[in-house]
């Protein structure tokens, strides 16, 4: 009988202590399980994180994340997905060349929060084209030290699985020039440099930046002519594309790059980085944007990356010190 009874309360204590792992662990990691479930909740119900609630405040000093100067800035308002968050320099002396960041996703998930984490650890485990990734982003802390103002875009991430791609696409195209319209005029307010303003994107990030950077001087179906900043040049001044040269044949000429190239009559300056194993996005369509960029008379760089897939750590690993240069050079720094 007493056997019994210690038996049983060895189990209950075994049972206790596991459990208390458990919570413990839960509680340790709490910050990111959070951001995980949330952004999966988010994702699913077409609603983008909250990133000024004091729960992601209080969550991002515990892991001293590096916090927006302005968060969740309304750009239009067509979607809850249209904010961005805005980061500044500290020296504030003069006004701020700009570097809008553009997440990826396939128009389908991805949030601006995804910029300024540090916890990467090591990268998942690939289990084919589709992922799972670690999100490659700029170092913003290193871009504000530098004297850069940083904006990291939401954009309405409409596209379906099954569906054509045309829908979404213009609906990204048209948010990022909606955000650099409303930059520009509120340059002032922010104190931006109006006259320096880059996009970098990866993915469909990447897709989104090297289509602002082609038709910034021309009008196009991406024109929101509702928009109260209808009238404020959407045209930008470098363009970094981290492996988000999209271009195929089977795509609308409406949503290709090489569509609008011929009639482009101001290029800014472009840097375009692939990696030569990318399953998703192809070295020879970077190799396509770019010869069709240089035909056209555009200063164009490419980076083809050996042996580097999609989403690799080797592009924040090896391209963020040319990608610094490149902006520095493209803004006379």
């Amino acid at each position: 009988m007493r056997f019994k009874e210690g038996r049983r309360v060895r189990i209950t204590l075994s049972i206790a202590a596991l459990l208390a792992a458990v919570l413990l662990s839960a509680y340790l990691a709490r910050d990111k399980l959070a951001f995980f479930y949330l952004s999966k909740i988010g994702y699913r119900w077409r609603y983008p994180l909250d990133n000024s609630s004091s729960a992601v405040i209080e969550a991002d000093e515990r892991r001293r994340v590096l916090r927006p100067t302005f968060a969740d800035l309304p750009y239009a308002d067509k979607s809850p997905f249209e904010k961005l968050d805005l980061y500044l320099p500290a020296d504030q002396r003069r006004p701020a060349p700009v570097v809008i960041w553009i997440h990826g996703g396939g128009f389908q998930v991805g949030d601006k929060r995804s910029m300024p984490r540090r916890d990467f650890g090591p990268p998942p485990k690939l289990l084919g084209p589709g992922g799972p990734f670690q999100i490659q982003v700029p170092d913003v802390g290193a871009l504000t030290a530098k004297g850069y103002a940083v904006v990291s875009l939401n954009y309405r991430p409409i596209y379906k699985t099954g569906e054509h791609i045309y829908k979404a696409a213009i609906a990204g195209f048209e948010d990022g020039k909606s955000a650099v319209r409303f930059l520009r005029a509120n340059a002032g307010k922010y104190n931006l440099d109006p006259n320096k303003f880059a996009v970098w994107g990866n993915s469909a990030g990447g897709y989104m930046a090297a289509m602002l950077g082609v038709t910034g001087d021309q009008a196009t179906m991406f024109d929101d002519p509702a928009s109260p900043y209808a009238g404020i040049s959407s045209a930008v001044q470098a363009v970094v594309v981290w492996y988000g040269s999209v271009d195929a044949e089977f795509l609308s000429p409406d949503i290709r790059m090489v569509h609008y190239i011929p009639t482009t009559k101001t290029f800014p300056p472009f840097l375009i980085a692939n990696g030569e194993a990318d399953p998703n996005v192809s070295a020879s369509s970077a190799r396509n944007l770019h010869e069709a960029l240089v035909k056209a008379g555009a200063n164009s760089t490419l980076t083809l990356i050996p042996g580097a897939g999609h989403e690799d750590p080797a592009f924040m690993a090896t391209q963020m010190k040319p990608t610094f240069t490149f902006l520095d050079k493209a803004f006379g720094r």
